[in-house]
Parts: C-alpha cells; sequence; structure tokens
C-alpha cells in the first residue's frame, strides 16, 4: 500500500462536491490492481476489483508510440520499455485518483504505485515524459514537474544532448553551425567565399532544425510541442535570431566578395595599363635606338663618301719628290780659251 494514499475506509464509495467540482473517491477494491500488460509508456492495462481496466497515468505524458494517427516520438519507444521493466505482468500496485476518474476515451485516471515508487514521477526522472496538467486533475503535478527538472539538471532521455532525436541535441547541432561562421573581414576573395559558404551551410543547418522542429504540432507531437512551447521556447526563438543573424553575415561576406572582386578587377586593369605603358615604352625606345643607329651607319658613310671624293687617285697616293736641282757639269773645256756656244739658259756651253 502506498504511504500516500488516504484512502477512505473499504467499500465506501461516494463523491463529494467542493466548490462545484466532483471529487471522487475510492474504495479498498479499486484502490489495488494487477498489471496485465504495458501499452505504452504512460498508459498500463490492469486488472481492478476483477475486471480489465485501462489506466492511464495522470499528470506525465510521454512520446507517441502507439496512436496510428501521430508520428512515432523521439524516446517514445525508450518510455515504454521503461515502463514494462517497472511493470512487469502480474505485479500487484496501489492506485490514487483525483477530481476525474475517466479521461473522454474511458480510460481511467491515476497516480501508479509500485511499492513505495510513485510511477508517474519515476518516468519523468527518466527524462520519458513531461508533466502535464489535465485540468482539473493537477493533483499529481508538481511531484511530476519536480521529477522532471531532475532529469533536465542530468540531461537524461528527452533531455540528453547526446541523442540525437532530442531537442537539445538538435539545438546543439544548429547552435554548433551557427558559431563556427567567421564574422571577420575577408582579406582575399577565397575567403570570403569561404566565409560565404561557411554561413549558408550554418543557416541551411540551422532551418533545418527549426522546420523539424516547428513539425511538431501538439495534435501529432504533443510531448515535443509541449517541450517547444515550454522549456525550450526561448531556446527556440534565440536560434531564429541567430539564424538571422547568420544570414546577415552571409550578406556581409557577399558585400565584401564583391568589393574584393572590384579591387582585383581594377588592379588587374592597372596591371594591364602598366605593361602596355612599358611595352610602349620599350618599343618607342627601341625605334628611337634604331633610327639612331640608322642615323649613326648614314653619317658615317657620308663621311665616308666625301673622303673618296677629295682624297688622291690610288696611283699617285705616294707623295710626290721635289725634281732634283741638277747642277752644271763641269766642262770638259776647261783648258779652252776659244769663243763659246751657250746653250739656252746660259748654263751650259761648248766650244763654238
Amino acid at each position: 500500500m502506498s504511504k500516500r494514499a488516504g484512502w477512505i475506509s473499504a467499500g465506501v464509495i461516494a463523491s463529494l462536491v467542493a466548490g462545484g467540482a466532483v471529487y471522487a473517491t475510492t474504495s479498498n477494491s479499486d484502490s489495488h490492481g494487477t498489471v496485465i500488460r504495458v501499452v505504452d509508456g504512460d498508459t498500463v492495462d490492469l486488472e481492478i476489483a476483477g475486471e480489465q481496466t485501462r489506466v492511464r497515468l495522470l499528470n506525465i505524458d510521454t512520446p507517441e508510440t502507439v496512436d496510428p494517427d501521430k508520428a512515432v516520438e523521439c524516446m517514445g519507444p525508450e518510455a515504454t520499455d521503461y515502463l514494462e521493466r517497472l511493470l512487469k505482468p502480474g505485479e500487484k500496485v496501489d492506485l490514487e485518483y483525483d477530481i476525474e476518474r475517466e479521461d473522454r476515451y474511458g480510460r481511467t485516471l491515476a497516480g501508479v504505485y509500485k511499492d513505495d515508487v510513485f510511477v508517474n514521477s519515476a518516468i519523468a526522472a527518466a527524462g520519458l515524459g513531461v508533466a502535464m496538467k489535465y485540468e482539473p486533475n493537477v493533483k499529481f503535478y508538481d511531484e511530476v514537474l519536480a521529477a522532471e527538472q531532475k532529469a533536465v539538471d542530468a540531461g537524461e532521455g528527452l533531455f540528453d544532448p547526446s541523442v540525437e532525436c532530442t531537442i537539445p541535441a538538435q539545438l546543439d547541432e544548429a547552435d554548433t553551425a551557427l558559431s563556427e561562421v567567421s564574422s571577420l573581414p575577408a582579406d582575399s576573395i577565397e575567403e570570403a567565399e569561404s566565409f560565404m559558404g561557411e554561413a549558408a551551410a550554418a543557416v541551411g543547418v540551422g532551418l533545418a532544425v527549426k522546420s523539424a522542429l516547428n513539425k511538431a504540432k501538439s495534435a501529432t507531437h504533443p510531448v515535443t510541442h509541449a517541450l517547444m512551447s515550454g522549456r525550450y521556447a526561448s531556446d527556440i526563438s534565440r536560434l531564429s535570431t541567430r539564424i538571422d543573424d547568420i544570414k546577415q553575415l552571409e550578406a556581409f561576406h557577399k558585400e565584401q566578395r564583391a568589393e574584393l572582386v572590384e579591387q582585383e578587377k581594377q588592379r588587374k586593369e592597372a596591371e594591364r595599363k602598366k605593361k602596355e605603358a612599358e611595352a610602349k615604352a620599350k618599343k618607342e625606345a627601341e625605334a628611337a635606338a634604331q633610327r639612331a643607329a640608322e642615323q649613326q651607319a648614314a653619317a658615317k658613310a657620308a663621311q665616308k663618301a666625301q673622303q673618296k671624293r677629295y682624297s688622291a687617285p690610288k696611283s699617285y697616293s705616294k707623295p710626290r719628290t721635289q725634281p732634283k736641282k741638277s747642277t752644271p757639269k763641269k766642262s770638259s773645256y776647261s783648258n779652252y780659251t776659244g769663243p763659246r756656244c751657250y746653250a739656252p739658259g746660259g748654263k751650259t756651253w761648248k766650244p763654238c
């Protein structure tokens, strides 16, 4: 018998009206049960007072596994396995009820105890369910919520960031991708393109996580939706803000790339003009040198021609020698005293 159960005396079944609400009471016959089988993480079939009764655990909701209209939620199978290990067929349990005894599906609503273990909160403490209020039944809510917080603090089950399908794992994946994007100015076109690629990839991861989480609707993914709108609402809001920030950073890198491309274009144009100017200057220098060489050659040819025109013939190239002065031959007529007949010029004579 659970120490928490405050049972009314045996055989008494009554309804106490308080403030307009009908409070259900129990008798010994329906305060105990025997496990027949576990249906899912928060539902079990019990034999109560000789009848098979489907019991829905109060103020705890575990991920869906058996509803054909709902997707199997993260940690749903694990929640079912946990309850199967906890409540084996044939084991005895105690039950405690709240204001309303049945839900709209005809399931009995109760807190379930096995020995001194409160099963409802044990599931939450394992991180396999979340605390839920089912108005007006809130009797076990605070205790289940406290157990859930222990799981959050310990990172168990639905709150384990190492389990890929959990919300913390998905948020961590997005956070890691978004945190790796550089916000530094790029020094080159290649670096800017690399930053753009990183930003685009990170935004893709963030949007994928956000999209996956947004698919969790209350009607199809009740536990995930509850966590998103409760414990992780602010984290998901921050994720949206960070995605927008990275989009702006991606745009910044894109603008920076455009500036670098323009700078590179201007640099190449300046380099092209410089090369053209250098080539033109070289060509002009070569042309000037050619003209100078031609002028020098022409001058040499003209000088040579002039020298040739004014130089003596080759046969008279030897310098002329002065004619030797003839000395009058000594007359062989030194002893001649007769008349003399002089040759023209009067320098030589002979006897007449």
